[in-house]
This record gives C-alpha cells, sequence and structure tokens, in this order.
C-alpha cells in the first residue's frame, strides 16, 4: 500500500505545545488510504460498504481507534459505510430515518482512545501516542440504488484534522471537541500528568451548572510559559473533600489545590464545592477593599464565583505555590 493525500498548512488546530495536521484527501473503493502526520499515520482500511477509520504507529502497527458512542458498530462514527446516506430501501437519500452518523466524525487515538474505551488498560502498540481528530466528508459518490440492498461507496472526498501534544507523549488539553469526547482527553491527560484516580475522582460537574455556559474544565496558562495548562474539579475518594487538580503541561508538573488549607487571606476550599461558576481571568485586576493591593499577574488566574454571591481568583505565584484574592461578597 502507497502513501498518499495531500497535506495542507496546519490550520485546524494550533498553539504553543501543539502538533496538528490538516489532511485532503480522495479515495477510490476498494483503495486504502494512508498519510504521515507526525509519529503516526491515519489510515482508511477498505471494507465491503465503505472504509473504517484507523491509525498506524511508526512500525505500521495498528494505534487504538474510539469514537462515541462505542455501540452499534455498524453505525459507530468510526465507520463509514455508503448506506449511512441513504434511506432504509436504498432507492433515495437519509433523511433521518435511517440513524446513523452523516458528515462529521471525530473519534480519539492512541493513550487517548484506550482510556476513553477502556479506562486503565494499557494499549498495545500504541505507547507514546495519544490525540483527536475530526474526518469532515466534502463529497462522495455512492453505488445506484437498489431496493432491499445496502450501499457502498464508489469514491469519498474529505478533510482530516489530527491534534496531539507536540513533543510529548499525551494530548495538549485544548480541543474543541465534542464535550463527551473532551472530558475523557481531560482526565487521561491529568492521568498522564500523574493523578492518582484510586484516590482522587475527576469531577466534570463545573460543566453542568443550569443556565450557565462553561466547560468541565478550564485550560489556562498558570505558569506563563505559553503552554496552555489543563485545571479541573476533582474529589479525595475517602472523605469527598473538593479540590482543583492543575497539570502544568510544559514541564508535566501536577498540583494540587485545596488539600492544604486555607489559600491566601480569605479562600477556604470548601468554596471549590460551594461554587457553581468559573473561568479564566486575563489582565489586571480589580481593587478589593478587604485583601489590599491587587496581585499584578504574569500568567492566567481562575475565576471561581457563586451566582449573586462572591467571586475569588485563584492564581500561582512565581514559585509555583497558590495564592488567592477575594473579590467580595
Amino acid at each position: 500500500m502507497s502513501l498518499s493525500g495531500t497535506a495542507t498548512a496546519a490550520t485546524c488546530a494550533g498553539g504553543p505545545g501543539w502538533e496538528s495536521r490538516e489532511i485532503a484527501g480522495e479515495v477510490r473503493h476498494p483503495d486504502p488510504f494512508l498519510h504521515e502526520a507526525g509519529a503516526q499515520t491515519f489510515l482508511l482500511a477498505p471494507f465491503e460498504h465503505g472504509w473504517r477509520i484507523g491509525m498506524l504507529d511508526r512500525d505500521g502497527l495498528d494505534v487504538p481507534v474510539f469514537a462515541a458512542p462505542r455501540h452499534p458498530v455498524e453505525t459507530n462514527p468510526a465507520t463509514l459505510a455508503g448506506w449511512h446516506f441513504r434511506n432504509r430501501d436504498n432507492t433515495a437519500p437519509n433523511t433521518g430515518d435511517v440513524n446513523a452518523p452523516q458528515r462529521e466524525r471525530r473519534f480519539a487515538f492512541g493513550t487517548l482512545a484506550e482510556d476513553a474505551a477502556n479506562p486503565g488498560a494499557s494499549p498495545p502498540g500504541a505507547e507514546g501516542l495519544g490525540g483527536l481528530g475530526v474526518l469532515t466528508i466534502a463529497d462522495f459518490e455512492l453505488t445506484p440504488p437498489a431496493a432491499g440492498e445496502r450501499a457502498g461507496f464508489r469514491s469519498l472526498a474529505f478533510t482530516v484534522c489530527l491534534v496531539w501534544k507536540g513533543g510529548g507523549d499525551r494530548l495538549a488539553p485544548i480541543v474543541d471537541d465534542d464535550p463527551s469526547v473532551a472530558f475523557d482527553a481531560a482526565v487521561a491527560t491529568m492521568k498522564g500528568c500523574g493523578l492518582d484516580t484510586a484516590l482522587f475522582a475527576v469531577s466534570d460537574h463545573m460543566g453542568k451548572r443550569g443556565d450557565f455556559v462553561q466547560t468541565a474544565f478550564l485550560t489556562p496558562d498558570m505558569d506563563g510559559d505559553a503552554v496552555p495548562d489543563l485545571v479541573v474539579p476533582v474529589l479525595r475518594r475517602d472523605d469527598n473533600a473538593p479540590a482543583l487538580a492543575v497539570c502544568l503541561a510544559g514541564t508535566d508538573t501536577l498540583l494540587l489545590a485545596g488539600f492544604d488549607g486555607r489559600i491566601g487571606r480569605h479562600l477556604d476550599p470548601a468554596y471549590f464545592g460551594r461554587a457553581d461558576g468559573w473561568g479564566v481571568h486575563e489582565g489586571p485586576v480589580g481593587s478589593s477593599p478587604e485583601e489590599g493591593a491587587p496581585p499584578q499577574l504574569t500568567a492566567d488566574a481562575i475565576r471561581l464565583s457563586k451566582e449573586e454571591s462572591s467571586s475569588v481568583l485563584l492564581y500561582l505565584t512565581p514559585d509555583l505555590t497558590f495564592s488567592s484574592y477575594w473579590q467580595g461578597d
């Protein structure tokens, strides 16, 4: 099998600490499609009705691929079947009577896929690889309509965006992706950064706050190195105490905020469990009479708030200890 396809500029993702590749390709059935992308190769492997998305490592070994929902396999997003685009009778386009994914297919690969599909398992042949991808179908040709049969692809034109952590072994935490897959990525990243999930449970409760538009995890630059870091809420399993876990992506340093008592002058760690809003604070800090002069931040801070009540900034000092600045009740 020969490599094929055209690589364009890496515009599908990016930022400090990232690697990304955008691939534009065309393939005719039953030919395979392969394209090298960094330490891995993107693969479309042919089967009767189309292709299945795959990834290979440098040695040509299969790298795990995961797309949700995993079952049924026939309509898994990683399976590209022509009949996904025809009605049940295979006589006209699918206008909704066949429940199958359509032109956009999102997937995880490598260690990230293994964490999402089988938490705690070790992926064979995939050590050091992990990322997310999205395949978008631009155009296609199907086999002729024939009642009672299943349509297959004759040809496919598509683009693929792959993103992975540049120079490291895990995905960078910023991914514009399906929330459930993105949170799986965040959990996998935290585990890779050293979080012991036997002692701490990663929580997505901050993404489930009624009318608030916010994510379950944040990706600020906490240490000012221009590399996005990762922040997620955690609960200590033995006493359900809340805290925040911070992975400094540039150095793979894990920090836990909340298990060592009060942070700064006023921030009780119990507030991590009561807060119902959060986000990334950038820029100068407004003055608060209760706290004195505001800090001169050299990196991002996390803004935690309770609706119509209070808000506080959590930030790292240059020696990587946590401090806070309370903005009042």
